[in-house]
């Protein structure tokens, strides 16, 4: 007869109590990763598409070319002097190179400007004083008629400039919008705007582009 020592005896219940925590982890390591493999959906409700937003802004250079628009691009003249009854256009093409539809709208924007003292020695900035109007059309002779003379872009133009925003109009995928943007300084400004001494008034303009996915 073989006898065992209380040492060896708790010995060999803690290496059955091991071995019977091994088998009982490998079969529930077993079964979770069972079940990770195996586990499957019987319908599939989210549906995914990818799709390309891609809007391109050209401008029409004096020669009647179109060059694309980029966030350094001048569009208005630099060197356009603002009086009472100076009227400038801008025409720009939007295109939806994309494969969704969306709202494009659009609207001038005030970038810096240089506050000046006109003539009764009051200060004065420029953007105070200028009017900004906006047309779209489906196509470039559309533009072109829309803005026909300087009578009808006078007309065109009557919202002020700092808390304007162009109508929304929808561009479908492949779709090509023409749009006139005109700045103005009306005729019965005055002297208002009319500066005196060494600084010269200046605005510095830009546009904004906003382009939302339609519904």
């Amino acid at each position: 007869m073989r006898f065992y020592s209380k040492k060896q005896i708790y010995k060999q219940i803690a290496l059955f109590l091991s071995i019977c925590a091994l088998i009982v982890w490998c079969i529930l390591g077993t079964g979770a990763s069972l079940a990770w493999f195996t586990d499957t959906s019987p319908e599939i409700n989210n549906i995914f598409h990818c799709a390309e937003f891609d809007l391109v802004v050209s401008h029409r250079i004096t020669d009647g070319k179109w060059q694309e628009v980029d966030s350094h691009t001048k569009i208005f003249d630099e060197e356009a002097l603002y009086e009472p009854g100076y009227v400038q256009v801008v025409y720009l093409k939007a295109e939806n190179k994309g494969t969704v539809p969306f709202k494009l709208s659009a609207a001038v924007n005030v970038n810096g400007c240089i506050v000046a003292t006109n003539v009764f020695g009051q200060e004065f900035m420029l953007q105070d004083y200028l009017k900004f109007g906006i047309t779209t059309a489906d196509s470039e002779e559309e533009m072109k008629n829309s803005v026909p003379n300087r009578e009808k872009a006078v007309e065109i133009a009557d919202m002020p400039l700092h808390n304007y925003d162009s109508e929304t109009a929808v561009l479908n995928p492949g779709e090509t919008k023409y749009i006139a943007l005109i700045v103005r300084m009306p005729e019965e400004v005055g002297n208002v705007a009319n500066y005196r001494g060494d600084t010269v008034p200046k605005v510095e303009l830009g546009i904004t582009v906003k382009a939302e996915q339609a519904k």
